[in-house]
């Protein structure tokens, strides 16, 4: 057997001198658990690598569609990983009741959030990889810029365009900050499988 070593928050040698007892849960994990979360693993790692797969999408759009046909199983899969990560686990120290649920209900929260952006990355991969694949030439004016003043990992330049055609206001992620309001904007992009709106350069 292998074990998951957890410590409880936060008694150590403080600065004053004082010893606090630091409580240590051993937390029992099986072949079982690695088989079940490891498939859960290439699913975030798909979906990331999905999210940046493609320089020019809409995200409103992968948004939405996660959000429209795919939100039941992001709340399952939700409750089963966080339930497998504190009710779980046969654990050799009992853990009172309420710090199992408060860790049950941020963990939910936590892989809710990571397993909705995995989704959407995989659905960006299947949009461009599958099913028919049409031209759409994107053509209107630059009516918003969100750039982050701090680029770190996980932020993406965007901008908002007013298209001529639909008469309504897109977002796209862009590859550069190179862009500024009032801006015409036209490009030559794709349409794949779920409708999402991309180019790959």
């Amino acid at each position: 057997d292998q074990y998951l070593i957890v410590f409880n928050l936060p008694q150590i040698i403080s600065p004053n001198g004082l010893y606090y007892k630091v409580n240590i849960t051993k937390m029992k994990t099986t072949k079982r658990d690695f088989i079940i979360i490891i498939p859960y693993l290439i699913l975030v790692i798909i979906g990331l690598y999905g999210s940046y797969y493609i320089p020019y999408i809409s995200p409103e759009q992968t948004f939405e569609f996660v959000k429209k046909y795919l939100f039941i199983p992001v709340v399952i899969l939700s409750l089963f990983y966080a339930y497998l990560s504190t009710f779980g686990y046969k654990q050799q120290v009992k853990i009172a009741l309420w710090r199992n649920l408060l860790g049950f209900v941020v963990t939910t929260i936590v892989i809710g959030m990571v397993t909705f952006v995995s989704f959407q990355g995989l659905s960006i991969i299947i949009n461009k990889e599958f099913g028919l694949q049409s031209n759409y030439l994107l053509s209107g004016k630059i009516v918003r810029l969100h750039y982050p003043a701090n680029k770190k990992i996980g932020n993406k330049y965007s901008i908002f365009i007013q298209r001529d055609i639909e008469r309504d206001t897109i977002e796209i992620n862009v590859s550069t900050n190179k862009y500024s309001t009032g801006q015409e904007f036209r490009k030559e992009m794709k349409v794949g499988l779920f409708g999402f709106l991309y180019s790959e350069r």
